[in-house]
């Protein structure tokens, strides 16, 4: 992945949706490089989790105000939304944010430069 982008994990997505779905979402916050929903990898199901890519730390830091913990799709929790674990750049908030959740949960590892 080219220096510079901004990688999000996202979860507690609707298990029928689409990467069109994701990214109809997330481009109200910025360009959207690339999504990927993690399949099952017999079933091809939708784990309910994906990555969002951004080209800059401002788009993906402008989706995790407004998504994390805050935007239903369609299910009984909210979005998680936070930088992943290997992301080629993070900003000082998606760092501290990141940490936190990671600090809230094991299952969430702190973030780290790719």
């Amino acid at each position: 992945m080219p220096q510079g982008l901004s990688k999000l994990f996202i979860g507690q997505l609707n298990f029928d949706a689409t990467e069109e779905d994701v990214r109809q979402l997330f481009e109200f916050y910025g360009d959207v490089l690339h999504v990927n929903i993690l399949r099952d990898k017999v079933t091809r199901k939708s784990t309910g989790s994906a990555f969002v890519t951004y080209g800059c730390t401002e788009e993906a830091d402008a989706a995790i105000l407004s998504l994390h913990n805050t935007y239903n799709m369609d299910r009984d929790r909210p979005l998680q939304v936070s930088y992943c674990e290997k992301t080629p750049q993070i900003s000082r908030f998606g760092f501290r944010h990141a940490t936190a959740i990671a600090n809230q949960n094991a299952a969430n590892p702190a973030p780290r430069l790719a």
